[in-house]
C-alpha cells in the first residue's frame, strides 16, 4: 500500500496528475491534469469489487438493522396500516431518518407492489389488505444493504402465498450456486427458467417452461435483472467490466442485467427474482401470437396484488457462498 508521496514504487509512472470528481475540464486543464481519466476510473472501482473483512463485517450489520424494519414494516401492514404508516414503522426500528436511507425506500401495498420504483407512500389504508412489498435497507458506516420481502395480507388471493414461497425457492436455489467462476449472466438465464417452471406449476402460463422462456413470457413478468453488486453503492460499481477494465454489455434480451461478470471470492451480490403483473409488459403479450400460452383469468387474480420480489445480500466466499441477511422473526 502507499502510504505517502515518497513510497511510491519506482516502476510506477511519475509526472501525471488527474482530477477526480464533477468538476469542468477547465479546471482540470489549470492544475496541468487529466479529468476522470477512464483507465484511473476502471483501476479504482475495480479496487471495490472485492470486499475486506471489515467491508463485509459492516454490510451484515447494515442488514441485520434493515431486517429489524422488515420485520416492523410487516406486522404495521397485517395490524391495516397505509403505506406512509409502514415507511414510519420501518424507519423506527431500523433507526434511520428518512434523509440517511442508502436509497429511497419503496412501500408497495397491492397494485403498487407492481411499481418497481414506487415510492409514493399513500397516508391512507386500502380497503382491503391483499400484499405488500418492502424494498429497504440501511447503511452502517458508509456501507449499504439492500433487501426485499414481500408479504401477503389476509385478503389475499390464494395463489399468492404460494407464489411468495414460490419466489423464495428459487431465490434460494439460486443462492446455492454461487461461488467463484460462477457466470452472473448464466444465473441470470437460470432464474428466467426456474421462475417458468414456477409459472408453469400454478398454470398462470399453459405452455412449456421452455417456451415460456424462449418467446420472452418470463420477461414480461420479472423485467429487472438478477442483482448487482452491493458495497459503498447500492449499485456498486464495475459490474459490466471485466477485472482488467474491458466492458461486458448485458445481453440484448437482457439489457436491465446490472452485473455480467464471472463471481469472485470477496464479492457481495443481492439475488432478487421477483414476479409482477405489469400490464404494460403484459398487453402486448395478449395481444400477440403467444396468448394462448398465458392464463388471462390467473392473471386478472393476480393484478391487485402487483407484484412479489424476495432479495438477499449474498458474500461469494472461496468455494460457496454466505448470506448476509437474516431471517425475519
Amino acid at each position: 500500500m502507499v502510504k505517502g508521496r515518497f513510497d511510491v514504487p519506482p516502476a510506477l509512472p511519475r509526472g501525471r496528475y488527474a482530477v477526480i470528481g464533477d468538476v469542468d475540464g477547465a479546471t482540470a486543464r489549470s492544475l496541468g491534469a487529466e479529468l476522470n481519466p477512464t483507465a484511473l476510473l476502471l483501476a479504482l472501482d475495480e479496487e471495490r469489487v472485492r470486499k475486506s473483512e471489515y467491508e463485509v463485517t459492516c454490510i451484515g450489520q447494515a442488514n441485520r438493522q434493515a431486517m429489524a424494519g422488515h420485520v416492523a414494516a410487516r406486522d404495521a401492514f397485517l395490524s391495516g396500516a397505509a403505506e406512509l404508516d409502514v415507511q414510519l414503522a420501518y424507519l423506527k426500528a431500523s433507526r434511520q431518518r428518512e434523509s440517511h436511507v442508502p436509497y429511497g425506500n419503496i412501500i408497495g401495498i397491492n397494485a403498487h407492489a407492481g411499481v418497481l420504483h414506487y415510492q409514493h407512500y399513500d397516508a391512507t389504508p386500502p380497503a382491503k389488505q391483499q400484499s405488500l412489498l418492502v424494498d429497504a435497507g440501511h447503511r452502517y458506516r458508509g456501507y449499504c444493504s439492500d433487501i426485499t420481502r414481500t408479504w401477503a395480507g389476509e385478503q389475499a388471493d390464494a395463489l399468492i402465498p404460494a407464489l411468495i414461497e414460490g419466489v423464495t425457492q428459487v431465490q434460494q436455489q439460486l443462492i446455492a450456486t454461487l461461488r467463484p467462476g460462477v457466470d452472473y449472466v448464466a444465473l441470470h438465464k437460470r432464474m428466467h427458467d426456474l421462475l417458468a417452471d414456477l409459472l408453469v406449476e400454478h398454470r398462470i402460463v399453459l405452455g412449456s417452461p421452455e417456451s415460456a422462456v424462449a418467446n420472452g413470457i418470463t420477461r414480461a413478468f420479472c423485467p429487472h435483472g438478477l442483482g448487482h453488486l452491493l458495497g459503498i453503492q447500492v449499485h456498486d460499481v464495475a459490474g459490466r467490466h471485466a477485472a482488467d477494465g474491458v466492458a461486458l454489455p448485458p445481453p440484448g434480451e437482457h439489457p436491465a442485467l446490472r452485473l455480467t461478470r464471472e463471481l469472485e471470492a470477496g464479492m457481495v451480490v443481492t439475488i432478487e427474482p421477483g414476479l409482477y403483473v405489469i400490464p404494460m409488459l403484459l398487453d402486448p403479450l395478449r395481444e400477440g401470437s403467444v396468448s394462448r400460452e398465458v392464463n388471462w383469468e390467473r392473471v386478472e387474480r393476480l393484478a391487485p396484488h402487483g407484484g412479489i420480489r424476495i432479495e438477499d445480500n449474498v458474500l461469494v466466499t472461496t468455494d460457496a457462498a454466505k448470506n448476509l441477511t437474516p431471517e425475519a422473526e
